[in-house]
């Protein structure tokens, strides 16, 4: 092994990792609110850097940025017949399983035959609801003596996947069945149907009880909305929604996909892979309670996966984590650094409502999939624009330690103008594109003085995209450094008369090897990038156009962040 390849592992400050070995999927997150306390959990196989034996550690935190591991073994352990194979991804409820009370209650996938996967035949029951309670405030757990309380999937259905429960109110269903009640829904597919989720009733006062109501989302195998993302075979982690601004009101279903295509999406590809939507819908009654697909996109554009949130019950906020996988490296690299994985950045999930929009850069409005139009109350040759909103939590710029740096109206020639070095920060811009359509704009990171190694995050205005270039990363043969490229359609908004092109707003966290990237509230990317040259620590911003200058960076601030983890 070339002495140089463990420069590539960097531990992240400001993102969680397991103290060792696998991390995958982030597990019933909330905040009680009888003691104040933060609590999530994740998937963890602490005896290898692979998947397997999976059981859930544990992180409880005051403000739900900065986290300690109160155990350093895991708090549940497949050691009962019904849960043997795993503990497998769940939600968390605040009350006791008849609502009391100061009681907090997590539910989980149960897993007791191995293997699960679309691809194969579904072992009847591999999976079922398991429970465990806490009676002082999450400092100590038991499973439930009542467990299974599902033995598996729905009687008569012939599915290809049965996992990852969530439990939450729902008041449109409650409309819907003229009744107030709790709605559990459990993810999964039916075979040669497609995707689906399983929708149960709960009682609030015997969250133990759930009657299944049927499927309240089915849809076609690998339906394909957009040519960059189709549904898949067999979704994992769903969860619902409902989504409001003074605009109007909507619900949501947000998901992982197995079983889909790669984008641009071809017939003859024949590789698969898992990524994460979201969808917006019409609920209704007809043959029992359901929901239609009206319009939906990509949730995150990178290595983003297995989506768990829930409502900040005193803000109302709607905060996701995800799991940050790391494929792009060997078990051999994972190894040798000791773990693999980490969690997300938390992140904020909203209804966003942009009016007096009369186009885009390119693309026309009425054909882009994340876009639902109405008609703006203003101007009656504009639209408003409806999509889901995501954005880094808002609390998270507490993590910023004192003394920013900031640039103002940067214009780059031919030549990235150099910012800062280091390995560990936040960037936040602002950037006035011109009407040229062959412009990039963007920044090169962890590069070396002469940029042979190097990463670009860009915007290019000719496909509306932005792209992440790490081809030029490291020299090992043996890590990925495929280049990603999300769609971001920018919209000219008619004000005061004017049509204008709107900013270019990004915001970048590099913390290590993850990089994960918002922009304009609507677009999200996450990925991996490794260096095996210690000197590439460089952030530079730069732009490439038939004309320059063709773009300026109006605002440039970075900062740096403390660490999450509290011994």
């Amino acid at each position: 092994m070339p002495p140089s390849r463990a420069l590539c592992h960097l531990s992240p400050t400001f993102h969680f990792r397991a103290p060792r070995g696998w991390l995958n999927d982030p597990c019933a997150p909330g905040h009680d609110v009888s003691t104040g306390t933060y609590h999530l959990f994740y998937q963890w196989n602490p005896k290898s850097c692979d998947w397997g034996d999976i059981t859930w550690g544990r992180l409880i935190s005051s403000d739900g940025l900065r986290w300690k591991q109160p155990d350093p073994e895991p708090v549940f352990k497949p050691d009962q017949p019904y849960d043997k194979e795993g503990i497998f991804t769940g939600c968390l409820y605040p009350t006791g399983s008849n609502g009391e009370p100061g009681k907090l209650t997590v539910f989980y996938t149960s897993a007791c035959y191995l293997p699960i996967n679309w691809t194969l035949n579904y072992h009847r029951n591999s999976a079922g609801l398991g429970y465990a309670s806490s009676r002082d405030g999450g400092q100590t757990w038991k499973k439930g003596k009542n467990n299974p309380i599902l033995l598996g999937e729905p009687e008569g259905v012939v599915v290809t996947g049965f996992r990852d429960p969530y439990l939450a109110p729902w008041s449109n269903v409650d409309k819907l069945q003229k009744s107030e009640s709790l709605y559990g829904v459990i993810s999964g597919g039916i075979r040669n149907q497609g995707g689906a989720v399983f929708l149960y009733e709960v009682s609030p006062t015997n969250i133990l009880e759930w009657k299944y109501l049927g499927p309240i989302l089915q849809l076609p195998e690998r339906l394909s909305p957009s040519t960059q993302w189709d549904f898949g075979i067999n979704w994992e982690c769903a969860a619902f929604m409902t989504l409001s601004n003074k605009s109007m009101e909507r619900d949501f279903f947000i998901l992982g996909c197995e079983g889909a295509k790669p984008a641009p999406l071809s017939e003859n590809d024949d590789s698969f892979v898992g990524y994460c939507l979201w969808m917006s819908g019409t609920l209704g009654k007809s043959d029992g309670l359901n929901m239609s697909y009206d319009f939906g996109g990509l949730l995150d554009h990178g290595c983003f996966y297995a989506p768990s949130h829930y409502q900040h019950p005193v803000t109302g906020v709607r905060i996701l984590w995800g799991w940050i996988k790391e494929e792009d490296v060997t078990l051999a690299h994972c190894e040798e650094k000791g773990w693999r994985g980490m969690l997300s950045l938390p992140r904020e999930i909203f209804l966003l409502s942009i009016s007096d929009v009369v186009s885009t850069l390119a693309t026309p409005l009425e054909t882009i999939e994340a876009f639902h139009l109405t008609a703006s109350d203003r101007d009656k040759d504009t639209s408003t624009v409806h999509t889901l909103g995501i954005r880094p939590w808002r609390d998270f710029h507490q993590l910023r330690l004192e003394g920013s740096q900031r640039w103002s109206s940067v214009r780059c020639g031919f030549e990235p103008h150099v910012l800062f070095q280091g390995m560990h920060w936040e960037l936040w811009c602002g950037i006035t594109l011109s009407a040229s359509r062959s412009t990039k704009v963007g920044f090169q990171i962890q590069h070396n003085a002469s940029r042979s190694q190097h990463t670009s995050i860009y915007f290019d205005m000719a496909s509306e995209e932005i792209v992440v270039d790490r081809s030029t990363s490291n020299s090992d043969p043996e890590v990925g450094k495929e280049i990603l490229k999300g769609h971001l359609p920018l919209l000219n908004i008619r004000s005061d008369g004017r049509d204008e092109l709107e900013k270019l707003s990004m915001r970048i966290f590099c913390d290590g090897n993850v990089v994960e990237v918002f922009a304009n509230e609507r677009f999200a990317m996450s990925f991996m990038v490794y260096s095996d040259d210690p000197s590439c620590t460089g952030v530079s911003c730069f732009q490439i156009g038939d004309v320059l200058p063709a773009s300026v960076f109006d605002s440039i601030e970075m900062w740096q962040l403390s660490n999450i983890l509290i011994e």
